[in-house]
Formats: C-alpha cells, sequence, structure tokens
C-alpha cells in the first residue's frame, strides 16, 4: 500500500514537472502556476491523510493483537487445571472413603 501511495505521489509530481512551461511574466502563466500548485498541495494532504488512516488502523490491530494474545490460555494454565481437577477428583475419593467407613461403624 505504501507503494502504491508513493508511486501515485512520483506520477502526479512528475506530470506536473514535465508539463511545466517558462516561468513567464503573463497573467496567464501565474493562473496555471497557481493552480499546479493548488493541485500538488491538495495531493500531498490526500496523500497524508491516506497515510494517517493507515496508521491508524496498524494501531488499532497491533493492539487488538495484543489483547488476544493476553486472553489466550498458555500451557502452564491448562497444566495447573488438569492438576487442580486430579486434587479436587482425589478429594472427592477420599471424602467418599471416609464417609462410607463412618457409616460402616
Amino acid at each position: 500500500m505504501k507503494a502504491a501511495v508513493f508511486a501515485l505521489v512520483l506520477i502526479c509530481l512528475g506530470s506536473s514537472c514535465a508539463g511545466s512551461q517558462p516561468i513567464d511574466s503573463s497573467s496567464t502563466n501565474g493562473i496555471q502556476k497557481f493552480s499546479r500548485r493548488y493541485a500538488e498541495s491538495t495531493i500531498a494532504s490526500d496523500i497524508s491523510k491516506i497515510v494517517d488512516s493507515m496508521v491508524q488502523k496498524n494501531f488499532v490491530n497491533y493492539l487488538l493483537n495484543q489483547r488476544e494474545k493476553k486472553s489466550e490460555p498458555t500451557a502452564d494454565d491448562s497444566d495447573t487445571r488438569i492438576f487442580n481437577d486430579l486434587l479436587k477428583k482425589e478429594l472427592v475419593k477420599w471424602v467418599q472413603s471416609k464417609a462410607d467407613a463412618f457409616k460402616n461403624q
């Protein structure tokens, strides 16, 4: 995308420079020169807006990616969950065995 914008700038600037006429003191030449400068500054402004919007989108995507990375469970979390599940099962078995032993007495 950046290359396309850069190429567009070069094409626009190249066509305006190639079509330029020698500086003359006539009023029509002054108007053409003014309009060419106005067109070039308008193009530069538009390109600046496009590049700014691209930077903003990239920043938002970066923030979203960072958020997704934080929300993904890590291997340590899954190991901890498995260990906790095993402990709960062992605890339930132990309590049931004690309850059965108490009933048998």
